[in-house]
This record gives C-alpha cells, structure tokens and sequence, in this order.
C-alpha cells in the first residue's frame, strides 16, 4: 500500500542517518551511554517542529515527539514532514551529504535501485 511505501521510506531514511553517523559513548554515573535508534528519531522529529508540549512530574516543560501517523496523512504533508526532518538531518549530522545522496542511499537500502 501507498502508506506502508511512505512510511518505509521515512524510516529508511532515519536508519540511513543514524547508520552513517559515528555515534560517542559518554561515561555517565550508570555507565556508559550511547544515543539509540529511537532517542535519535525522536530528536530529530522534535528538531523538525513535530513535537506536542507535556510536562515532567516537577512540572518542567518537556517536548514530545509526535507520532508519525502515515495514515492518517496525505501526500502533502507526509512531503512536509519528510522534508523538514531531512532538513534537520542534512544539517546536524549527514553535513556533507545532499538530498540526492539520501535519496540514492534510500532507494539502496529499499532494494528500488
């Protein structure tokens, strides 16, 4: 189905990033840490602007990436959406990649090349 391609392709391109990045392990008190698959999807889904505002239990506003529900989007704004996280993408961690870089890479790892 139409939504189920979109929604491949949106997550290929957040493992395309996240596999071409060189992710640091930092030592904390609870040992060491490294930035996983879905704290890197949620940073750059906020980064995009979409985020719903919550609150933690001290009540410090917090942003929560939205859920990216495919289906209940039209091919404008799956585009938007897509468009703005590549942009974020593109910008703070694939810096010397271009947009046909990322659509060739996608298009590999989807098997359409």
């Amino acid at each position: 189905s139409k939504q189920r391609t979109t929604h491949r392709k949106f997550f290929a391109m957040l493992h395309t990033a996240y596999d071409n990045r060189e992710w640091p392990t930092i030592e904390t008190q609870h040992g060491p840490a490294q930035c996983t698959f879905e704290q890197f999807r949620s940073y750059v889904t906020i980064k995009a602007g979409f985020f719903e505002m919550g609150a933690t239990p001290q009540g410090s506003p917090r942003a929560e990436a939205k859920s990216i529900k495919f289906a209940r989007m039209d091919e404008a704004e799956f585009e938007q959406v897509y468009s703005a996280v590549l942009n974020v993408i593109l910008a703070e961690f694939l810096t010397n990649w271009s947009d046909g870089d990322m659509e060739t890479a996608i298009e590999n790892m989807l098997g359409f090349a």
